[in-house]
């Protein structure tokens, strides 16, 4: 089933002990990976953004060749956020609107070829465009065009000129690419099946150029799973959420979608969410009744409410997360966050799920993916926590594995899901 994005736009031109003994060998690109590349990433977000750009780093070693392969007239000296060159030395007569983003880390996130200039933030920061624009780059600039090409194809990415398969001329003609990229009014992004995009760019008198790939973060970041997974630690160590902010992903609850999950004296209400792959692992949220408004169960008695409440509404405290974060290779790396920091790091294109796996002795503990909308991947923890930390503020602890592809731990899943667990799921929140 294919799913219409919604986009106004105006143009006027389980077990976790399982799955990291089950996970499979992640898909990998042959590439040389240096320790020295990613410490300078970590000095880097301690610099001042002005310091950075006098020798710039990337957080991929593709995206440092993209920029190096531009004319020294057309690259990025100076951090602005978000910053368009209009490049004359790529391809003779034709002018490339190069924009250049960094982060709030103060690094360069991103190289492509603006083609809607003029839009929303919102939009062009979204994970699709940038890869659009970069990989429209990409096309006008590589050494070997044919290669490319044939790299695209294997990888899952295809381009379609008015429904056909162009030429490769097509892409360096002044009648071709980069003349359609020029007259883009309007586009139109299907995510067919959650698999899949089916982006059509429409130009000129009814043209269109259609692309089309799956929903894979290797092949949108352009960077591989340890570059991503350096790239997610450095990033949680540093990220801030906004002061007061307190990241709430779970959508509000109408009172009438509320319903009784206990009739006990102390009634418990939940609101049924989406669940992941099997229904121990889900979006629940639990409500208590107060007077005649609904509040986010955080109780004693409810201790495993409160505990996925906790996972999924940041309801509680702003708990001190000890994180053991297993890479790509096995590396492991451990370092401390707050839990206001870490939910506010994916409040936004993320899902949240939880599932409570054991409470025994004031321990409590489960399972918690936080899945990224656009690019099939998850990143999994196992979290678990004293009782005692819980209501009172104190220390969580995470076994996170990051940027797992949705399609390896399908089958880990499958396993599970006809296992009935209702009534050990109902004894353990009468705890």
């Amino acid at each position: 089933m294919a799913v219409d994005v919604p986009i106004l736009i105006t143009f006027q031109t389980t077990n976790v002990v399982a799955i990291n003994n089950m996970l499979p060998i992640y898909r990998k690109r042959k590439a040389k990976r240096v320790v020295i590349f990613w410490m300078k990433i970590v000095v880097m977000l301690f610099l001042p953004a002005s310091a950075i750009f006098s020798q710039p780093v990337f957080y991929s070693q593709s995206l440092q060749k993209l920029y190096y392969s531009l004319p020294s007239n057309c690259r990025l000296y100076h951090p602005v956020a978000d910053t368009v060159i209009q490049c004359n030395g790529i391809l003779q007569g034709i002018t490339v609107p190069v924009a250049y983003s960094v982060d709030s880390y103060g690094m360069l996130a991103n190289i492509g070829y603006r083609f809607l200039p003029g839009e929303s933030d919102t939009l062009l920061r979204s994970p699709v465009i940038r890869f659009l624009e970069r990989e429209a780059l990409a096309l006008l600039v590589a050494d070997n065009l044919e290669q490319k090409l044939i790299s695209n194809r294997e990888n899952g990415l295809t381009l379609l000129h008015n429904g056909n398969t162009p030429r490769q001329d097509f892409y360096r003609s002044r009648n071709g690419l980069p003349d359609a990229l020029q007259q883009v009014s309007g586009l139109n992004i299907r995510y067919e099946d959650e698999i899949r995009y089916r982006v059509t760019l429409n130009y000129g008198q009814g043209q269109t150029l259609t692309f089309l790939f799956v929903a894979d973060a290797e092949l949108m970041s352009n960077m591989d799973k340890k570059e991503r997974d350096n790239r997610l630690s450095a990033q949680l160590i540093h990220h801030r959420a906004k002061t007061g902010n307190i990241p709430k992903l779970a959508p509000a609850c109408s009172n009438a979608s509320i319903q009784i999950f206990s009739d006990t004296l102390n009634v418990l209400y939940y609101c049924p969410g989406k669940a992941y792959m099997i229904p121990q692992i889900n979006s629940n949220l639990f409500y208590l009744k107060n007077g005649n408004s609904y509040e986010l169960a955080f109780t004693r008695l409810w201790s495993v409410a409160s505990f996925q409440n906790a996972m999924l509404a940041s309801a509680g405290h702003n708990y001190t997360v000890r994180i053991t974060h297993r890479k790509y290779g096995g590396e492991i790396q451990r370092y401390e966050i707050k839990s206001n920091d870490f939910f506010d790091y994916f409040s936004d294109g993320y899902d949240r799920y939880f599932g409570i796996e054991k409470s025994e002795r004031d321990v409590l503990s489960g399972t918690l993916i936080i899945s990224d909308r656009s690019a099939g991947s998850i990143h999994l923890a196992y979290v678990s926590v004293h009782l005692s930390d819980l209501l009172n503020g104190g220390i969580m602890e995470m076994k996170l594995e990051s940027n797992i592809p949705q399609h390896n731990i399908e089958t880990l899943f499958g396993n599970m899901k006809d296992r009935n667990n209702d009534n050990e799921e109902y004894k353990m929140f009468m705890k």
